[in-house]
């Protein structure tokens, strides 16, 4: 049975806000940098260990090294700040915030990957994109440079993903792979560098957890963007708003407000246009 590619791609957004979640509540124990080291550092240990079991050390091998490199620092700086910030916002606002990538992974399809996109798919980025603001509004009453943090990782996310269809030959795991060896990289030099201190092995246990949800949730949405168009997966990101408010609520007893809630019909709506269009 051949599954479609939105559909994979579509599980690994949800793994994306469960993720955020958990990322969230081991944040009210854990530094960014103790978190975000071992935890990267755990994720290239399991992916490489497959690369390997798969394909030997050819697995590994690669003509866009240099791309790899860049594109894992690139993305890893606005992470660490992302995951700095959420500390002190609720999860629903994180997401809204991080979700804004869609918007400016259009802008790079049309400019920068020459992808055509139709009057249809910007009717559903821009109904995503308002239901973003919708969801948005109230937090914009109690402005915080927080906020600026989700909004760059978001950029970074459009430039990653973005890459990802500049080099569809490339396999979703050596993506991965080097994704998570430059983010440690980084991550591990900060931690050293501010005399941070590793978790503990009941921290270590739930990070575990997280690098299966991780590699699961990168390696779906590779395979996804590697064979479709990056404007037609775009507006299904925003269901990770709804996706996370849920899991806010569930671990935090955070109540999205009404606007999350009609923000998301709008996000939901914008998928289904763009599902709705024909190949």
């Amino acid at each position: 049975m051949t599954i479609p590619p939105l559909w994979v791609g579509l599980s690994g957004f949800i793994c994306f806000a469960i993720l955020g979640a958990l990322i969230k509540l081991l944040r009210l124990d854990l530094e960014p940098f103790s978190l975000i080291a071992p935890w990267l550092a755990m994720n290239t240990l399991a992916m490489g260990t497959w690369i390997y079991w798969r394909s030997g050390w050819s697995g590994f091998k690669t003509k866009i090294i240099s791309i790899h490199l860049i594109r894992g620092v690139i993305m890893c700086l606005p992470f660490l700040g992302g995951v700095y910030a959420l500390h002190f916002v609720s999860l629903s606002l994180y997401s809204t915030l991080l979700n804004t990538s869609p918007f400016f992974l259009v802008i790079l399809a049309v400019f920068w990957l020459r992808e055509p996109v139709t009057p249809r798919i910007w009717l559903a980025i821009t109904l995503g994109f308002v239901g973003v603001m919708i969801c948005l509004k109230p937090g914009w009453e109690n402005f915080s440079w927080y906020l600026l943090a989700p909004l760059l990782a978001a950029m970074s996310h459009a430039v990653g993903n973005a890459w990802i269809r500049r080099y569809p030959e490339e396999p979703e795991g050596r993506w991965v792979f080097y994704q998570e060896l430059s983010g440690s990289t980084v991550a591990g030099i900060l931690l050293w560098a501010t005399g941070g201190e590793l978790p503990d092995y009941q921290h270590f246990m739930w990070m575990g957890l997280m690098v299966g949800i991780d590699l699961l949730a990168m390696t779906t949405v590779f395979f996804a963007f590697r064979r479709m168009e990056s404007s037609r997966i775009a507006p299904w990101i925003y269901i990770q708003i709804p996706a996370s408010a849920v899991a806010g609520w569930l671990l935090f007893e955070e109540i999205p407000a009404w606007t999350t809630a009609l923000g998301a019909c709008f996000i939901i709506f914008g998928g289904w246009i763009a599902l709705a269009r024909k190949a």
